[in-house]
């Protein structure tokens, strides 16, 4: 027959090491990825965010210096000694508006006289955004600007100021203008104008705040004013039309506004939209790598278990091929299949112990000790024969006591010869009366002997020969020769369903140690050939047949001496009368 290929549980370890090694990689890859989408999400959100209100600050900022504007012109005329005073000094020479003012002064003994030059100063206290003042005269075409703490700057020549006031430009980079008419409120002839104009440093503020959002602001007629990024020209973003075309062409997420006839774009890089900083990717990768080792130490622990508990079943069921079926398995409170195995594996082998052992087993022990009885008897017909015809010769002689010696001592061998294997209680007790009778006659004045059996249990079956191998025990180890009052008595009792025939003495005894090293070797059916034998037959014949539960224990006696206590269930249904059948 051929033989089967021994696999080691290192093969399912590496390969459930593999699957599990996989299932992890793949489960932390999928939630690096799971993670690293989210995170990207929640910083397109929060970008798109920071879009809108940086856009919406550009946007404010705007409508904010148009509104500001609105108010120093409504403040101009609000005052009428600065209106008065702005009106002669569009529309008269130096000279006669220098005049003016000195008549203004000695007329109405002004003591605090507000003129332009107040109410530019007045201005820039009130808007620090505001970075020019201009007044141009329609009629003189001169232009003086007032820069606040950097003074006042005046020209006769504002030709071009006055082309880019009829053409609408006012607007140059970095800066961005307001035109507010100046009208003699008499007649409502526009005298001149006044241009308010505010820098665009706030847009590259906002710009700081919002880093990844790119910021344009430009006119309607192309200038540019600011443009954060400079990628495009602003006769290009003309030409795109729109938010979904300027998306097309900056590959970008766009805001666009169109506040007091300036346009306001906002827009950010798709490919930045959603980008994570360098040191998010390197959390990610180090969690995920830190999760993956965990795992795999987790997982190789545990398999490493799983590994060394197959081996330990393995082993046993090794040992049990070898015919050692005393062999069992550890089998922890784990709740997993294995310990199922184990506990079956377990019930198995003490079944199939018990089985051989009452198949077999008490069948060549039963052999082994009539082989024995028959070695050591000598012809046990011859023998007993002979007793019988010396016993009636004493007898004849008047020689009572060696009749009675021989009398007992044939019967001792008869019951070896003739008796069936199950016996009642009442014949193993009184074979044993019998031998102990012997000793007595042996010992004379020496030792005593007793039994104790309640009548109810005379009748209860029990495997022959296992109390003359206790007694012999203790007339070979125990009795004390020197002294008189020995004895030895044999009780039985009944203890649930099981009997107990306790064999009791008062002689040597033996230590705690001897005990409990005895009573080991009879609870694992272990025989040492060169102590107790009868004792430990009689121990593997109980267990033999009436299971591995039963058998002898060893006592210490308070007073002295040794117990022996034998315990047995009968079997089922079993009878005399099926005792002596199997016997024969």
């Amino acid at each position: 027959m051929e033989k089967t290929e021994k696999k080691s549980p290192k093969q399912l370890y590496n390969k459930l090491l593999f699957i599990y090694t996989a299932v992890i990689a793949c489960v932390v890859l999928a939630l690096m990825i799971y993670f690293t989408t989210s995170m990207r999400r929640r910083y397109l959100e929060n970008n798109l965010e920071f879009l809108q209100m940086a856009h919406e600050e550009a946007v404010a900022y705007v409508e904010n210096c148009s509104n500001a504007a609105d108010y120093l012109h409504e403040e101009l005329y609000n005052s009428n000694m600065e209106l008065k005073d702005v009106l002669h000094y569009l529309s008269d020479s130096t000279e006669e508006y220098q005049k003016y003012r000195l008549d203004s002064f000695s007329q109405y003994y002004l003591l605090d006289y507000h003129g332009i030059e107040d109410f530019s100063a007045s201005a820039f206290e009130m808007y620090p955004s505001l970075i020019r003042l201009a007044f141009v005269s329609y009629e003189k075409g001169d232009l003086t600007a007032y820069t606040g703490g950097q003074g006042v700057y005046h020209t006769d020549d504002g030709k071009e100021t006055l082309e880019n006031i009829r053409s609408g430009d006012l607007a140059q980079e970095g800066e961005f203008s307001f035109l507010k008419e100046v009208r003699d409120p008499n007649t409502m002839q526009s005298m001149g104008a006044m241009i308010v104009t505010f820098g665009a440093d706030h847009f590259r503020t906002i710009r700081s705040s919002y880093e990844l959002s790119e910021l344009v602001v430009y006119n309607e007629n192309g200038t540019m004013i600011y443009d954060s990024a400079g990628e495009l020209p602003a006769e290009e973003l003309e030409t795109a039309r729109g938010a979904h075309q300027l998306e097309t062409k900056l590959k970008a997420y766009v805001q666009t506004s169109n506040p007091d006839k300036l346009n306001v774009i906002s827009y950010l890089k798709k490919i930045e939209a959603a980008r994570m900083p360098f040191g998010r990717w390197v959390m990610i990768f180090a969690v995920g790598v830190a999760a993956f080792f965990v795992s795999e130490c987790l997982v190789n622990w545990y398999l490493r278990r799983v590994s060394t508990r197959l081996d330990r079943i393995l082993d046993g069921m090794t040992k049990v091929m070898g015919g050692d079926l005393t062999a069992r398995l550890d089998a922890p409170n784990n709740g997993d299949e294995l310990d199922v195995i184990a506990l079956h594996f377990n019930e198995m082998c003490e079944k199939l112990d018990l089985h051989i052992q009452k198949s077999y087993l008490a069948e060549i022990e039963q052999k082994n000790a009539e082989m024995a009885a028959l070695q050591s008897q000598i012809n046990p017909h011859f023998l007993y024969n002979t007793l019988e015809a010396i016993r009636m010769k004493a007898i004849c002689n008047g020689d009572q006591e060696v009749g009675k010696m021989l009398y007992s001592m044939a019967v001792t061998f008869r019951s070896q010869l003739k008796e069936a294997d199950v016996i009642t209680l009442a014949q193993e007790l009184h074979y044993s009366k019998k031998y102990m009778e012997l000793f007595e006659y042996r010992y004379p004045k020496q030792f005593q002997s007793g039994v104790d059996c309640p009548l109810e249990y005379m009748q209860v079956p029990i495997i022959k020969f296992v109390l003359q191998p206790i007694i012999e025990n203790y007339f070979i180890h125990g009795i004390r020769m020197r002294d008189n009052d020995n004895f030895i008595r044999i009780m039985v009792e009944k203890r649930g369903g099981d009997f107990a025939i306790i064999v009791e003495d008062n002689g040597r005894g033996m230590t705690e140690e001897e005990i409990a090293e005895k009573n080991r070797q009879l609870r694992e059916n272990k025989m040492d050939k060169t102590k107790s034998i009868g004792i430990a037959n009689v121990n593997r014949r109980i267990k033999a047949v009436y299971g591995s539960r039963y058998g002898l224990e060893l006592e210490n006696v308070k007073t002295g001496g040794l117990r022996v206590i034998l315990t047995y269930r009968p079997q089922e249904g079993e009878s005399d009368e099926e005792s002596n059948d199997r016997g024969r």
